[in-house]
């Protein structure tokens, strides 16, 4: 049990069931991974049966156009955030929920849903400019999103990219970029849709730093996890539809500004959810 306890995943293959450990060992060691890098993939968590199931729901919402709700998010171009009302959804979260429970634990205390949604980008969009989710406030709880892949995600439908470890700095990133000159006045981003392909200061900071970057390609039915603070973004799109359902928790403290928080319905705590019935 100690090894699982001071060792780590490599951050792209987290494979909780390898060698089957005990059940706290390797959620702890999934956590202290998660912490170390701000970014995981769990591979092949949730059925590719179950996966086809979630997604025909979103698509379904999707085609009903006159009471499908989008979330206001980064680079809209050929991207929705589709949501999907928690009530609806609460059996897929409480499936993947039931599997990490004790690394939610762990990571985020006394936490809550707060979004619950899909992000799909189509073929022909563009990146996103690289981000956090939120901005940094020490009264602030933390805030973690769990990202299903839907469909196998190759590194040309463009998935998840982020630079790891990126978390670390998050209390720091303005004084760190005003320390290397990284102003926004010196760049030209005046296009939201081609923003992504342009240079941009927080880009230029992680290559200072030396933060490697990860591309979150996995196969269906893997969860990607990673929080609000480290730098990523969603990829340049170049070949079909990129299909991820998503939700997000939220630790204790405050809401922190600068998150979509797409959800419809109430914010269900987390110690909750074991207990609500299947939606009809």
């Amino acid at each position: 049990m100690e090894y699982y306890k001071n060792s780590l995943y490599s951050w792209n293959d987290c494979n909780i069931f390898e060698n089957s450990p005990p059940d706290t060992s390797y959620q702890i060691k999934l956590a202290k991974t998660f912490n170390e890098y701000g970014c995981i993939i769990i591979p092949n968590l949730i059925s590719p049966k179950y996966c086809d199931e979630i997604l025909e729901h979103i698509l379904r919402n999707m085609k009903d156009t006159k009471n499908i709700k989008y979330g206001d998010i980064n680079s809209n171009y050929k991207r929705k955030d589709a949501i999907i009302h928690i009530d609806d959804a609460l059996q897929y979260i409480k499936k993947i929920y039931n599997k990490i429970q004790l690394f939610c634990q762990i990571v985020l205390k006394n936490c809550k849903i707060v979004e619950c949604s899909s992000l799909i980008s189509f073929p022909g969009s563009y990146p996103q400019i690289w981000h956090q989710d939120t901005e940094y406030d020490e009264k602030d709880g933390d805030l973690v999103s769990f990202g299903l892949a839907l469909d196998d995600l190759t590194p040309d439908m463009g998935p998840l990219e982020v630079y790891l470890k990126s978390h670390k700095i998050y209390d720091r990133f303005d004084e760190l970029c005003e320390e290397h000159g990284l102003l926004d006045d010196n760049y030209d981003l005046n296009d939201e849709i081609t923003n992504g392909i342009k240079k941009q200061p927080t880009e230029d900071l992680c290559k200072i730093l030396n933060f490697k970057k990860g591309i979150c390609s996995c196969k269906k039915g893997s969860l990607i996890i990673w929080s609000s603070k480290i730098i990523h973004r969603g990829g340049k799109n170049k070949k079909k539809m990129r299909p991820i359902f998503y939700f997000s928790l939220l630790g204790k403290g405050r809401k922190p500004n600068g998150s979509t928080y797409s959800l419809l319905g109430k914010e269900y705590k987390c110690s909750d959810i074991l207990h609500t019935p299947r939606s009809s």
